[in-house]
């Protein structure tokens, strides 16, 4: 893998992300170490977690993929390989912790960082993720409370997840007016199957859904630079189902893509995986996907995708055919 710097920071990152949320569920015992190894030994540095992992799964409680992570680093004494990347301000959930006040509260989000930082057995956390947004707040409290933590020396630097571009202008501005740096890099959920007819689908006035980055949000990506790291970069293995499955990926646009992805890595002597993943790699601005795999054949076939090379014709004619 090559490595991108993130404008505005000092952070020098691998162009695939590894994302860790189903560590401690579906990854557990010797995978862990197997799985780690092979996106190392491939190049890979940047690890993605958060602090409600996975307090969904039953038995489980939050945590569990950061303390894994704190755990391999300490035993492989590597914390100086990787970039560690982890989220909070998740809105409330069953056994999760609740906040009256607000889950961007500054006192929620300070104490988030606590257990995260205790969890992950690190001094700094190097790219710290808000995992929602919270519209009822105004835009430069967030920004003063997390230029509050970065100034305590506890998160280098910071950006917005499942945040709205319309959000992400705000905080912008406010950055620039007040000399900070503000948002780094966003993290929505996008990926090649995300089509028009799936956008229809989404409601994006809940702060507390999951947010699939549209085009006007494409747009504003590519108007200003800010670098995307999505999550859900294959659409749950759309790509890799031969476009049949999940069933929410799949519109009529969506296989239609799928189609066009297929007849390219035919051509192109690429996986169907690693041609959609390709196609995120080449937008106009920086993007650097989330790789959630379970399994270190699947992973080593994404990160395959550093090795497909696509011209802007065939960026283009992926996503709107001929």
């Amino acid at each position: 893998m090559k490595t991108i710097d993130i404008p505005n920071t000092d952070l020098t990152v691998s162009e695939f992300c590894f994302g860790t949320m189903q560590f401690g569920n579906k990854v557990t015992g010797l995978a862990i170490d197997e799985l780690f190894n092979a996106y190392r030994d491939a190049g890979g540095n940047f690890l993605d977690t958060a602090h409600c992992y996975s307090v969904w799964i039953d038995g489980q409680t939050d945590g569990v993929s950061e303390r894994i992570i704190g755990d391999y680093l300490r035993r492989h004494n590597s914390r100086d390989q990787f970039i560690i990347a982890t989220k909070g301000g998740h809105p409330p959930v069953a056994n999760y912790r609740r906040n009256d006040n607000g889950y961007l509260a500054p006192y929620r989000v300070m104490a988030d960082i606590d257990d995260s930082l205790s969890r992950l057995a690190i001094d700094e956390i190097d790219l710290y993720w808000l995992h929602r947004d919270d519209p009822r707040l105004p835009v430069g409290e967030i920004l003063e409370m997390l230029e509050t933590e970065r100034k305590r020396g506890r998160i280098r630097y910071y950006g917005g997840s499942n945040w709205t571009s319309e959000r992400l202008a705000e905080a912008k501005q406010y950055a620039t007016a007040n000399n900070m740096t503000g948002f780094v890099a966003s993290q929505p959920r996008w990926n090649l199957a995300a089509t028009t007819e799936f956008y229809k689908k989404e409601k994006r006035q809940n702060p507390g859904i999951l947010l699939t980055a549209n085009n006007g949000d494409v747009a504003w990506h590519t108007e200003t630079g800010l670098p995307m790291i999505p999550y859900t970069s294959t659409a749950n293995g759309f790509f890799a189902r031969r476009g049949e499955a999940p069933k929410h990926w799949c519109t009529q646009e969506g296989v239609a893509r799928y189609q066009r992805v297929e007849k390219l890595s035919q051509e192109l002597n690429a996986s169907p995986n690693q041609i959609a993943l390709a196609w995120l790699r080449h937008q106009a601005f920086p993007v650097i996907p989330i790789l959630g795999t379970s399994k270190v054949e699947n992973l080593k076939d994404a990160v395959g995708a550093a090795n497909v090379s696509l011209s802007t014709a065939q960026v283009n004619w992926l996503r709107d055919g001929d």
